[in-house]
């Protein structure tokens, strides 16, 4: 028996009258015709083009007034579908506009699936003065108490910071593509006696680096953090003074932007993100070593001090695990450090935890399967190769493979289940070479190196979703 042919959809508009914020009344029909196509055809749709979908929703629902009634006027599923999908390219606030504009042309039959479509909206990774100007006194949330809950998490996730380890759920985090591609960016950094503001991205799709946009301010000995598809340069050298300055990366634009400066200047300081919030641990403020720190939140621009360490550091990583936060070795003007201190952001209190085996600052830290690993650093005496991982079942460091060079002043990331390290200076000079620890094979290799070497780097992994934009930079 020959199996039924599948259901042909109908030929999809022109990508540019897709793409266009005035597509004009012909196209409309063309493009309501399609989207009545893929409400018969769903499953078929969801198959093979669900990006396409997206692509609807991001250009034509919000921009044209017929909004999301191209995709027919009672596709309550399909609508759900859509703004529940991980594949959402638009801004969650541009979701909420589009959803409750929808619901508002026919409020007789939809207003009953307010809170059905409202529980997709990542209400808490918008602005508070959206939430609260917006969303909090719209009509449709005012009727539905369901709605009002929404509200409430939000505002929750604004207001305590530092509960969000306990505030967590669907909403709070960021949708994840699945069409992106994990990207590792090495920001600035410095050679001989240059610092750079020029950065490079790599692709372990194509196993090369390629240009990105330049910060406006050059630094090494800087700390760099990613959330969502934004990457943040923070503090660092600028070959004159120690910066407080923070500006960050838009991985979908290729363009930097200036963001709230820190409250101490900082260079060789540590930074990592956290539940949404990027902590600045530690560092050097032009005369001396660093036991402070502070806690910066994306969503307001903001930076607020925690509490400090019980050591000072300089040239300290950090790392996540478990929510917790872990600084690892560094130098406190006098002795290379092994002590490593876990900061609770619940709490706001730092613990001392059990010393790594050998002394290190200026290490690359990275977590693997929920073990914190360290490599190479400066011991005081010379550059290291040698690295540890922590065994928590034991409460003990062990030694972990020595990467194939020695290396100090170095980056190192976790990306798409391998550890990566970066650049550094090996004791004479600085470095472009780039290794991978192979989390299968157990071994170390070389991969592609840096257009250009690189101690005192930065180095974060973010998802892009075109990746070509830096192929043209």
């Amino acid at each position: 028996m020959v199996p039924p042919s599948p259901p042909r959809l109908p030929s999809i508009p022109n990508k540019s009258v897709i793409g266009s914020s005035n597509p004009g009344e012909q196209n409309l029909a063309g493009l309501s015709e399609w989207g009545e196509g893929i409400v018969k055809e769903p499953q078929m749709f969801l198959t093979v083009g669900t990006s396409l979908l997206t692509i609807t929703f991001n250009k034509v629902t919000i921009n044209f007034t017929p909004n999301l009634n191209l995709l027919s006027g009672e596709a309550m599923m399909q609508v759900e579908e859509l703004v529940s999908s991980e594949e959402l390219v638009v801004a969650e606030e541009d979701a909420f506009l589009a959803v409750t504009k929808w619901i508002t042309n026919d409020q007789t039959k939809r207003k009953k699936h307010t809170y059905s479509l409202m529980r997709h909206i990542r209400l808490p990774l918008t602005s508070r003065n959206f939430v609260a100007q917006c969303v909090a006194c719209h009509p449709l949330v005012q009727a539905s108490p369901d709605c009002k809950d929404l509200v409430i998490e939000a505002m929750k996730y604004h207001l305590l910071p530092d509960q969000r380890t306990l505030l967590q759920s669907p909403r709070t985090l960021a949708r994840h593509h699945a069409a992106a591609t994990p990207m590792l960016f090495a920001i600035g950094g410095g050679s001989l006696f240059a610092i750079h503001s020029d950065c490079e991205c790599y692709n372990s799709k194509t196993q090369t680096w390629l240009p990105v946009a330049s910060m406006n301010v050059k630094r090494a000995r800087l700390g760099v953090a990613a959330v969502g598809s934004y990457i943040y340069a923070i503090g660092g050298y600028d070959g004159s003074n120690d910066v407080w300055v923070v500006e960050k990366f838009n991985t979908q634009t290729n363009a930097w932007l200036q963001v709230s400066s820190m409250g101490t200047r900082r260079s060789c300081l540590g930074v990592v993100t956290c539940n949404g919030l990027i902590y600045a641990v530690g560092g050097y403020d032009g005369a001396s070593c660093l036991n402070t720190a502070e806690r910066y939140d994306p969503l307001t621009d903001t930076w607020t001090s925690i509490g400090a360490m019980t050591i000072k550091r300089r040239y300290v990583k950090l790392a996540v695990v478990e929510n917790a936060i872990f600084a690892v070795g560094g130098y406190d003007g006098s002795a290379h450090l092994s002590s490593i201190e876990k900061y609770n952001p619940v709490t706001n209190t730092w613990t001392m935890m059990p010393a790594m085996i050998s002394p290190r600052s200026s290490m690359g830290v990275a977590v693997l399967e929920g073990r914190l690993h360290v490599f190479g650093g400066n011991d005081g005496g010379m550059c290291l190769s040698n690295g540890e991982i922590f065994n928590a079942e034991i409460n003990m460091w062990e030694p972990f493979p020595s990467m194939g060079m020695r290396r100090s002043t170095h980056d190192a990331v976790t990306m798409e289940g391998d550890l990566y390290v970066i650049g550094g200076n090996d004791g004479s000079s600085s470095l472009n070479s780039v290794e991978r620890y192979d989390s299968k094979l157990h071994l170390w290799e070389d991969l592609a190196p840096m257009s250009m070497r690189r101690s005192s780097v930065g180095v974060a992994v973010a998802e892009v979703l075109n990746p070509d934009i830096f192929a043209s930079h």
